[in-house]
């Protein structure tokens, strides 16, 4: 105890051996669940795919037994999976009684519209097993765990085309992240002055189509892969906006954007790529734009002091183990500068959720 009461002093806490005690205890707590995290997650992602927190929340509360018998499985492994669960909080266990704590009623629960179910079936089908190569990627400063994939195409959105399950996996994930943020975005950006927007690497639809409800007079593409724009299209049907929304097949890089755009939007789009493509393509943006056109970067941003937030410590590795092997969530400075290097004057606003909004209007 007098080691560690001395290290934490060392560290700046002026501390009474019994609150030493507690903050030592508290970070060994925060060590096994780093330790643990492949187990925890997957014992996440077997309730989950179980969908017990959605009997849980039907049910009220249940007994082992119950469960088991509901579930179709042993009581032995049952006890184990209900274990973890409870361990790390997302259960609750009164005597002989399990029940879901209130964020897994929100958060784990199919029928509330909150959950991030499809978040967790992303990381379990995807992103799992080729993050087991994070520290080869780090070494070859490539995206090594790519080639848990088939194909050789040199990112994982490209390489997603031959999987056509694991495609709508993370389409339906990048749609839960997009309807989350959209309402962040919607009610904190003005763009009521915008005639056509486009916006690049704009998945299924979801954005524009948010949008679309918000300003009725506006027109926007979406500017993706061709599989992606086909569900993009579909999407756009059978919402009814087929009359001012679209979709359009291109490469953003090497294709041009769709023609009369004054407004090009990237949402969750620059931390897939490194500094030098994205300050190409704000560049690039700036040379399509009219006077007076704008382009926004929508996403989760890294403190300017590099020392969090944890969504960006969590989703960095993603970028450069499996998605390019070039991207990272990056700082407000890095975007701004960027911003500044193409020559578009800038505005920018912090949004909830580590969520950022930087403005390059074209002089």
């Amino acid at each position: 105890m007098e080691e560690q009461l001395k290290a934490l002093k060392n560290k700046g806490f002026a501390l009474t051996s019994n609150i030493a005690n507690k903050v030592f205890q508290q970070e060994i707590e925060r060590f096994t669940l780093v330790l643990g995290g492949h187990i925890f997650f997957q014992t996440l992602s077997a309730a989950v795919r179980f969908d017990l927190f959605t009997l849980l929340s039907k049910s009220g509360s249940l007994t082992r037994q119950q469960i088991a018998a509901k579930l179709g499985i042993k009581e032995k492994p049952l006890r184990i999976l209900l274990l973890g669960l409870v361990t790390i909080k997302l259960l609750r266990k009164k005597k002989n009684v399990y029940s879901n704590s209130l964020l897994a009623d929100i958060y784990l629960n199919h029928e509330n519209p909150k959950n991030v179910i499809s978040i967790i079936e992303w990381q379990h089908h995807i992103n799992y097993k080729p993050m087991h190569s994070f520290y080869d990627a780090i070494k070859a400063n490539t995206n090594v765990g790519l080639n848990e994939f088939k194909g050789d195409e040199p990112t994982l959105y490209e390489r997603l085309v031959h999987y056509p399950e694991l495609e709508k996996i993370f389409q339906d994930a990048m749609e839960h992240i997009s309807v989350q943020a959209n309402a962040d975005f919607s009610e904190h950006v003005d763009l009521s002055h915008v005639k056509h927007l486009v916006d690049v690497g704009g998945g299924n639809g979801a954005n524009i189509i948010t949008i679309a409800r918000q300003y009725p007079k506006l027109r926007a593409t979406v500017f993706d892969s061709p599989t992606v724009c086909d569900i993009a299209r579909k999407n756009i049907k059978a919402q009814g906006f087929a009359d001012r929304l679209t979709a359009a097949a291109g490469n953003c890089f090497t294709d041009a954007f769709p023609a009369g755009a004054d407004c090009i939007l990237f949402c969750h789009f620059f931390t897939i790529w490194s500094e030098e493509k994205d300050l190409a393509l704000l560049k690039k943006c700036f040379n399509a734009l009219p006077s007076g056109g704008s382009v926004i970067i929508f996403n989760q941003m890294q403190s300017d002091m590099e020392d969090g937030p944890l969504f960006a410590a969590m989703g960095s590795p993603y970028f450069l183990t499996l998605a390019t092997g070039e991207g990272m969530l990056y700082t407000w400075n890095e975007y701004e500068s960027w911003m500044k290097q193409a020559g578009f004057h800038i505005k920018k606003q912090k949004l909830p959720r580590d969520h950022g909004v930087i403005i390059g209007v074209k002089p």
